[in-house]
């Protein structure tokens, strides 16, 4: 399935203090942006080893229910943008955009403004050598390359290090304003990843991040995963789909829905971007499920939004 990434061709780690990338092929890339030292200010605190040696980790076996962070219904709309300059005007209740380009972007505040919620992305599952925290995870093994984004790397997620780093992600996001986070890359069991990551190891992990969102007061959306939806539905505040029509999974993600709570589903194919019939066809479904579904740009830059609702 189609998992939704930002990536570079540029490798740069904390050494040059820059987020940068080099435009490839992939639609998905980063427009070159470079993240000054004093763009780093707020968050160079969370980027010293001894500060994610520190964190204590929740142990994921009872799900934390019970805290201060956002709710959200099956009725919840949103919008998803992952690059370029954000636009601001489409009518959501929900903004999901990229963790990181709030170091310089800085959106959350003026969409907090306009009474928006903000979700923060990051990838919880691989190694992304441009992200200003990257030097963090260099003392660990990294895995095979992504399949649909080579210069990101599968990560052992079976380390309780690795979880900790997420959890300082987490923290990031906090000190950013994030209302949630949305956790990518968190199915490696049904990757090629390079390391023996069974279901049950996916299921633990994505466990314990949901818990440690929870501890901070950050809503969490789980990204795709239908395999482990049962069975972390209580764990989760609303998940995030792409092309669940498109791959004719939807049904699987029904138990988010029957629990009160949103899917957001992306769909990129053309044929329902074009033609209005179509598209219909196809919302009328989605209705009946109880989705918020969106036609998006496959880039996620922006450039239009069409809603079932």
């Amino acid at each position: 399935m189609l998992i939704s990434r930002i990536t570079t061709s540029c490798v740069v780690g904390l050494v040059a203090l820059t987020l940068s990338g080099c435009i490839s092929d992939d639609s998905r890339e980063l427009p070159v942006s470079t993240i000054s030292v004093e763009g780093l200010e707020p968050i160079a605190k969370f980027l010293k080893p001894e500060v994610i040696d520190a964190i204590q980790l929740d142990d994921g076996l009872t799900p934390i229910t019970d805290g201060d962070w956002p709710r959200y219904s099956v009725d919840t709309t949103w919008n998803w943008q992952l690059k370029d300059e954000l636009n601001m005007s489409y009518e959501a209740d929900v903004y999901v955009v990229d963790l990181f380009a709030q170091l310089d972007e800085k959106s959350v505040e003026p969409l907090q403004a306009l009474g928006r919620q903000v979700i923060c992305y990051f990838s919880a599952g691989t190694y992304e050598p441009w992200r200003p925290d990257a030097e963090l995870f260099a003392a660990f093994e990294t895995g095979n390359p992504h399949i649909g984004y080579p210069n990101e790397l599968w990560l052992n997620i079976r380390n309780p290090a690795i979880t900790k780093l997420m959890a300082n992600r987490m923290d990031i996001a906090v000190e950013l304003g994030c209302d949630g986070v949305e956790l990518d890359n968190v199915d490696a069991f049904v990757n090629d990843t390079g390391f023996a990551i069974t279901q049950q190891d996916s299921l633990v992990y994505t466990r314990i991040l949901a818990n440690e969102a929870h501890k901070r007061g950050l809503a969490v959306a789980l990204k795709n995963n239908v395999e482990l939806v049962n069975d972390v539905v209580d764990y989760f505040d609303l998940l995030i789909n792409e092309e669940c029509f498109q791959y004719n999974e939807c049904e699987g993600y029904l138990p988010i829905i029957d629990a009160g709570k949103p899917v957001f589903n992306a769909e990129y194919t053309q044929v329902h971007i074009d033609d209005p019939v179509e598209r219909e066809v196809l919302c009328n479904v989605s209705r009946s499920y109880g989705f918020q579904t969106l036609f998006l740009p496959l880039s996620l830059d922006g450039s239009f939004r069409l809603s079932c609702q």
